[in-house]
């Protein structure tokens, strides 16, 4: 279905839920007349109109959002494939963080645009690498420069445990990683979520 166009794909799946426009128009709560021109191919749903349609379909709004970008500059959409090896290059770009502050964050960011439209399973599971290396990296430089700051205002402390606790965080996020590395090896691409 991901080398149909947008309107292909709406009304497909319309039609596989067995829903009439006026009945998808109403859950979707857009004009019926808005409708039938998308799946006409006289329009191209954008915005507000595109998420309405993807949750009253009960599906994400990024299946639509590559081909509808395509479409509109009269590009057909590329396809979708397969390829864990992009999963594992995502994953492991989080050991970035080894040699440049938020690289952990930054550099799977990067990836996760660039191919989560071209690449299945990235989406989903790019979103996961993200939260996951946003929270941690919250909570360690949060307790690094709580202890910063405590050591600059003379409440001092236990000096030691921003040092002890940041390396084992560090040491925690980088078993989390090389553990899904192989997990992702062994599923053969299925998503993963983080343990």
């Amino acid at each position: 279905m991901n080398k149909q166009t947008t309107s292909g794909q709406i009304r497909t799946l319309r039609k596989s839920k067995g829903l009439s426009q006026e009945s998808l128009a109403e859950m979707a709560g857009i004009n019926l007349r808005t409708l039938q021109r998308i799946e006409a191919g006289d329009t191209i749903p954008r915005g507000e109109t595109l998420r309405l349609l993807a949750q009253a379909l009960g599906v994400d709004v990024e299946m639509f959002s590559a081909n509808a970008l395509a479409a509109s500059v009269g590009i057909p959409p590329a396809p979708v494939v397969d390829d864990p090896g992009v999963l594992k290059l995502l994953n492991l770009s989080a050991l970035s963080l080894w040699v440049m502050p938020f690289g952990n964050v930054l550099l799977p960011l990067a990836f996760w645009i660039y191919k989560r439209n071209t690449v299945a399973g990235v989406a989903e599971f790019g979103k996961r690498v993200l939260q996951f290396q946003i929270t941690w990296t919250v909570l360690t430089y949060g307790i690094a420069f709580t202890a910063m700051f405590s050591a600059f205002f003379g409440h001092l402390g236990m000096p030691q445990f921003a040092l002890y606790s940041t390396s084992a965080l560090l040491v925690v996020n980088t078993i989390v990683i090389i553990r899904t590395h192989f997990q992702i090896g062994r599923r053969k691409g299925r998503i993963l979520g983080l343990a």
